[in-house]
């Protein structure tokens, strides 16, 4: 009996460490992204000008409507044009940003992470983003819109309450040390990018748009369905990166071929589509290991093929299932990224 007592003591307290070492900070409006995605939507970027959130599309508008030739939207046109710098882009440099709009000291480079900005175009663009916030007086709009984004948090708290990371550490095989963070957004899509420190402190930020479902009142409305899996997707990124970046030549040759279909303007080497259908492919896993409906993977599946191309999804997720009954030969992820590599060979050479 005592050594029953002694065991399930030892268990309680690795449990509870964990707890601790694992943090994730609640949901917030975070004023760097929306600034960012303000100023890219003036830019007239694609990506960051959905339009469903009319209540908030109509405040943005008619507030930043004489703004929309300051030199600071002329020079980010300018860089979108000439750098590609889209998507999850300017979310790389919101987060490397302190409160007063400096870039933090601490932390690697941002060209370092992202090399679509280069020292030169974010040396000139952080001034001109200051000068921007002062012309505009952005710290009024962002207070005047308080309304909004706390109704947004509110919304979303169910879903933030639901999120598993001990699953992540888990199945990746990985010991905590993050802090997460999820950042809502708005009229932009789902992004996941991390800060790291110079010191080896990392902060992983899942930023989430919107996935155009309103009420008759006009304001978002959030689902476990459709929602928490995208915070888990944006959460798997930081582990599976680095993944299939030390691993991408195991996959060259197969991974050129099984995704010359897929490469898109969002998705634009082999090795991002290597890198997201991964992510992707542990989402569903989650959502297996989470007793959602078999409905609703089904619909996560066929939405991940139509929408990406990602044809071989459901073959990656068996895999995925496999590793995770051979936990005791593969500990973790990435000692069984050998194994799937040649999974991949294979669906490669089968391809019609």
């Amino acid at each position: 009996m005592t050594k029953i007592l002694i065991f399930i003591l030892i268990t309680f307290n690795f449990l509870a460490c964990a707890q601790e070492t694992i943090r994730l900070e609640k949901p917030k409006v975070d004023e760097r992204i929306e600034l960012l995605s303000i100023v890219f939507r003036l830019a007239e970027k694609q990506d960051y000008s959905n339009k469903d959130f009319k209540l908030y599309v109509d405040r943005i508008e008619q507030y930043f409507e004489k703004n929309k030739n300051h030199e600071l939207i002329q020079f980010t046109k300018s860089i979108i044009n000439e750098n590609g710098i889209a998507f999850d882009g300017p979310m790389w440099l919101a987060i490397n940003l302190d409160d007063n709009l400096n870039l933090l000291k601490d932390v690697k480079d941002v060209w370092q992470l992202d090399p679509r900005w280069t020292k030169e175009s974010v040396e000139k663009f952080v001034p001109l983003l200051q000068k921007f916030y002062k012309d505009t007086y952005f710290d009024k709009f962002f207070k005047n819109n308080a309304d909004i984004y706390d109704e947004a948090v509110k919304r979303f708290n169910p879903i933030y309450e639901q999120v598993d990371l001990n699953w992540c550490f888990s199945f990746f095989g990985k010991e905590p040390t993050e802090i997460f963070l999820i950042k809502i957004g708005f009229g932009i899509n789902f992004y996941g990018v991390n800060l790291d420190y110079t010191n080896g402190n990392r902060k992983v930020y899942a930023i989430m748009g919107l996935v155009g479902k309103f009420d008759n009142a006009g304001f978002p409305e959030y689902s476990i369905m459709y929602d928490l899996p995208l915070v888990i997707h944006e959460f798997n990124h930081p582990f599976i990166d680095k993944l299939t970046e030390k691993n991408k030549e195991l996959f060259r040759e197969s991974g050129e071929k099984i995704s010359s279909g897929a490469i898109t303007e969002a998705y634009s080497s082999w090795e991002v589509v290597l890198d997201e259908t991964l992510v992707h492919a542990s989402m569903i896993k989650y959502m297996k290991d989470h007793d959602f409906d078999q409905s609703e993977i089904e619909m996560w599946i066929n939405l991940i093929k139509r929408t990406y191309g990602f044809f071989w999804i459901e073959e990656l997720v068996e895999e995925l299932e496999n590793y995770d009954k051979q936990r005791d030969k593969y500990p973790t992820l990435e000692s069984y990224m050998p194994k799937l590599a040649e999974a991949y060979k294979n669906w490669a050479e089968n391809m019609q």
